[in-house]
C-alpha cells in the first residue's frame, strides 16, 4: 500500500441555485459560465470541482499538478470520495498536438460515476482572452462525442485501483 502527502487548498460551496443537481447541462454550463466570467479579470487558477448532494468541493489545482507524479491518478483518488455524485476540471488548459503547444483554452470537464461526461472549450488569444467570433465547442457523451483525450475515466480508476483520501489522516472510504 502506497501513500502520498499533498498539501492543498479546499473550499466548499452549497449547491442550491449555484450547481444544479439531476440536469447535466445545467451544472455544465454553470461551471462554464463562472470561468468564462472570471477569464476578463485575469488568469483563473485550474480547479477540481467534486459534487457532493449538497455541496461543490473545490480543490486549488496548481499544487497537485506541481507535485508532478500522476494528476489523473490524484484526480480520480478525488472522485473516491463517498456520496460523490461529479467531478470536474474547470480552468485555462494547454492545447497540444502531435506533443507541441499549439495554444491554450479554457475548458470545463465534467464526468458522473456511470461514465457520462461533458465538456467545453473555447480557445484563447495572446491576452489570455476568449477568441471573438468563435464559438463554444461544447460535446457530450451522450451525443457519441469521442472523450477529449487525457481526461475522464476518473470514478472508474478509483474503482478499479481502490483509491482512497485522507483528510488530516482521517480516511475518507
Amino acid at each position: 500500500m502506497s501513500t502520498t502527502g499533498l498539501r492543498v487548498r479546499v473550499a466548499h460551496a452549497e449547491r442550491a441555485g449555484v450547481y444544479p443537481r439531476d440536469d447535466d447541462d445545467a451544472l455544465g454550463l454553470a461551471l462554464w459560465g463562472r470561468l468564462c466570467a472570471a477569464i476578463p479579470h485575469g488568469m483563473p487558477r485550474p480547479a477540481l470541482f467534486t459534487f457532493f448532494p449538497e455541496v461543490a468541493q473545490i480543490v486549488d489545482l496548481p499544487p497537485v499538478l506541481a507535485a508532478g507524479g500522476d494528476v489523473h491518478r490524484a484526480i480520480a483518488a478525488f472522485a473516491s470520495q463517498p456520496e460523490a455524485e461529479a467531478i470536474a476540471a474547470a480552468g485555462v488548459m494547454v492545447r497540444r498536438r502531435q506533443g507541441r503547444v499549439v495554444g491554450r483554452a479554457a475548458m470545463v470537464f465534467l464526468e458522473w460515476p456511470d461514465g457520462r461526461w461533458w465538456a467545453c472549450a473555447h480557445p484563447l488569444d495572446g491576452e489570455g482572452q476568449l477568441v471573438a467570433q468563435v464559438p463554444d465547442d461544447l460535446q457530450r457523451a451522450v451525443d457519441g462525442a469521442p472523450k477529449p483525450a487525457g481526461l475522464g475515466a476518473w470514478f472508474r480508476r478509483a474503482r478499479f485501483e481502490g483509491l482512497s483520501l485522507r483528510w488530516g489522516g482521517e480516511l475518507l472510504n
